[in-house]
């Protein structure tokens, strides 16, 4: 039996799962699909677009063992990079504006160093708890 505490990035709601893994990918209040993986990330592809002034972009596309496609965004210059948009399921999460990414998945992590970005900022902001 696993127990994880969850939060929507669609809503806001923070939700506790028991049950056996993987999570079922949804909202407890909404039903969103916009909720952290649901176990490990398969990296499906990767892409990097560099610019002649050294300026970069990567993105990582992976899939969560519910099969649901996320897709991360890093602008970089040289080998340091900043996580700037995520997409869950197809939906935008602004890593910024949203509640707390605290990390990028370590599959997601391996697949950018690879790519040449070894230090990639996630997002550090929290939305206050009302």
């Amino acid at each position: 039996m696993t127990t994880l505490t969850l939060q929507c990035y669609r809503c806001g709601t923070e939700y506790d799962y028991v049950g056996v893994s993987p999570h079922p990918a949804r909202c407890a209040a909404c039903e969103s699909s916009c909720v952290p993986p649901a176990g490990p990330l398969t990296v499906t592809n990767s892409v990097r677009w560099e610019s002649a002034n050294g300026l970069s972009k990567v993105w990582v596309h992976a899939t969560d063992e519910r099969d649901r496609p996320f897709e991360f965004e890093v602008a970089a210059h040289g080998d340091r990079g900043k996580l700037v948009a995520v997409k869950i399921d197809g939906v935008s999460i602004d890593p910024q504006a949203r509640e707390r990414l605290e990390t990028v998945p370590r599959e997601v992590a391996t697949e950018i160093a690879d790519l040449g970005v070894e230090d990639v900022e996630a997002a550090k902001l929290e939305n206050s708890k009302r």
